[in-house]
């Protein structure tokens, strides 16, 4: 089961979506969702011919909506998917396969001076339907002035006065994966329009595997990796969105990693965190084994090199999701609060290629670190090898 039984026993699961406490990775399984509509009903909620999925807020939020998306572009193969995100997020929403277009708007949260001009590009859109993956007050309001027959979101506090269609999920609990609460939330739509939803597998994100080998082949070469050294990328920035830590730990960690000899080492960093990176590189001791690497090209070439990696480790931050989506083995060091702890933030990428490790007091790093190779030295990542239009590997 991917779901504990204590969400059954939590009471918070709303009726008619009991499907989705049972086993969502069994081959075939269609959960039921809601009740299908009358036939008067669904007169009244077609299909639609254009939807927009609106996730305008980090890197990490964005990509855990995918499963959700891949479950919509599998029922309504011949709806238009429009996804409203901000330009960060742009570059992959655009390389996503369960998306037909894309459309910049406003990061989160909407400020309130601009509801009436997101109201108007709304409108413009000319969509049928919206679904709002996490919703604030702003936002609901100009989906609401927009004129959008049918807008759907989690029921939050006076945001879903402004919708026509919400799910009560309690998402502040964190009794569920962020992933599975998305995907109920299209469930719910599915069952109004009475088409029964099926469940893709990872991986969510797949890249061209020749353009995948090259940057592999371009990065060995320059910085002198061996062909066929395991590579594990750690990545020690955090976004400011979960605690992780320091450079000085994650120095050790490397170090403990390069005690195997055909290991290295590439410690990546998004946007000002080049400095950690390299304090990284420092503490690991071994500059022809540990490499820096960040990515002036932006998330798609990010991605292209997560996409070769054998292992993924850093804490709960956006581009431990890439990994995810990517479907690579991920180790995440998590914060133990309930509004970030594993269960909530994990990854996306297949049950048997993601491990969790809580992050420990500072006292105890050192320990919870010792832990974490001890774990990685048990695994058989050759399992998980990247795929190669050559040979089958990489």
């Amino acid at each position: 089961m991917i779901f504990p039984r204590s969400w059954e026993d939590g009471g918070c699961e709303p009726s008619g979506h009991q499907g989705l406490l049972q086993d969502l990775d069994a081959p075939g399984m269609i959960p039921p969702g809601p009740p299908s509509p009358s036939v008067r009903e669904a007169s009244r909620y077609r299909p639609p011919a254009k939807l927009i999925l609106v996730r305008n807020d980090r890197l990490g939020d964005f990509l855990l909506a995918w499963p959700a998306f891949a479950v919509l572009r599998a029922a309504l193969p011949r709806t238009e998917l429009v996804a409203w995100v901000p330009a960060y997020t742009e570059p992959l929403a655009r390389i996503c396969p369960s998306i037909d277009t894309v459309v910049v708007g406003d990061p989160h949260p909407l400020r309130w001076r601009r509801v009436r001009e997101v109201a108007d590009g709304f409108r413009r859109l000319d969509a049928d339907g919206a679904v709002v993956f996490a919703t604030r007050l702003p936002l609901a309001l100009a989906l609401w002035r927009s004129g959008i027959r049918h807008r759907v979101a989690p029921a939050t506090k006076i945001d879903q006065l402004f919708y026509n269609e919400t799910l009560k999920q309690r998402r502040s609990r964190s009794l569920r994966p962020e992933w599975a609460y998305n995907v109920e939330l299209v469930f719910s739509l599915l069952g109004r329009y009475g088409i029964p939803p099926s469940w893709p597998k990872p991986p969510y994100l797949s890249l061209d595997p020749i353009r995948v080998g090259e940057r592999r082949r371009q990065f060995f070469g320059s910085a002198g990796i061996p062909e066929q050294a395991r590579v594990i990328f750690l990545h020690p920035g955090h976004g400011g969105s979960a605690p992780n830590w320091k450079p000085e730990e994650y120095g050790y960690l490397a170090r403990r990693l390069l005690e195997d000899p055909g290991t290295h080492v590439i410690v990546t960093a998004g946007a000002g965190e080049a400095e950690a990176a390299r304090r990284v590189v420092e503490v690991a001791g071994d500059p022809k084994r540990a490499h820096c690497y960040d990515s002036p090209q932006g998330l798609v070439a990010f991605a292209e090199h997560i996409a070769f990696a054998d292992l993924w480790i850093s804490g709960s931050t956006g581009p431990l999701h890439l990994a995810g989506a990517l479907n690579r083995p991920t180790l995440a060091f998590y914060p133990t609060h309930r509004s970030g702890h594993a269960l909530r933030w994990q990854t996306i990428n297949e049950e048997e290629r993601r491990w969790a490790l809580d992050l420990a007091e500072p006292r105890q790093a050192r320990a919870r670190l010792d832990q974490a190779i001890n774990q990685i030295r048990s695994l058989d990542l050759a399992r998980f090898a990247a795929v190669s239009p050559r040979d089958g590997r990489i």
